[in-house]
């Protein structure tokens, strides 16, 4: 068993949450990340970089070897120091609420060294958490005046 921290479309209420965690994992609990949360351009996911003092908002699960080895399919990791990983697996402190190291889990940190990442960066996710920003981006984007009620 290997603990994994989650901070994008692998946490609950995400479209890869179901396919990939729901049945295979067993959720220890949510924690904290330092660095930085990123859109990627083109991209319904995010980028997490160790760069960074942000609290990082995500959940960790237990998995097994098999469900590992889906993750790092999904997040396109071959292996340490390959380059054309999309995403590197780290292991790392996870964090509570105050600050403090409550336990350790790997990480998928998108992979600066890959060419094909270096120019697609977006903006900082400001929440620190995706759930929450793609949430507020579903919010903004539903426009009052699609409701044909309120011309009466």
């Amino acid at each position: 068993m290997a603990k994994v921290f989650v901070y994008g479309t692998l946490r609950q209420g995400m479209y890869n949450y179901d396919i990939y965690l729901k049945d295979q994992a067993t959720y220890c609990g949510h924690g904290y990340i330092k660095g930085s949360l990123m859109t990627i351009i083109g991209k319904i996911y995010p980028a997490y970089l160790c760069e960074g003092q942000d609290m990082i908002f995500g959940e960790v699960y237990d998995v097994n070897d098999q469900t590992l080895a889906h993750l790092d399919e999904l997040e396109s990791y071959f292996g340490k120091d390959c380059q054309n990983n999309e995403y590197n697996k780290i292991y790392m402190d996870i964090l509570d609420n105050d600050g403090k190291v409550k336990d350790q889990a790997y990480v998928y940190e998108f992979n600066m060294d890959n060419p094909m990442n270096v120019n697609l960066l977006g903006k900082d996710i400001l929440e620190h958490d995706y759930v929450q920003y793609m949430q507020k981006k579903k919010l903004n984007s539903q426009n009052l005046f699609d409701d044909e009620d309120m011309f009466y």
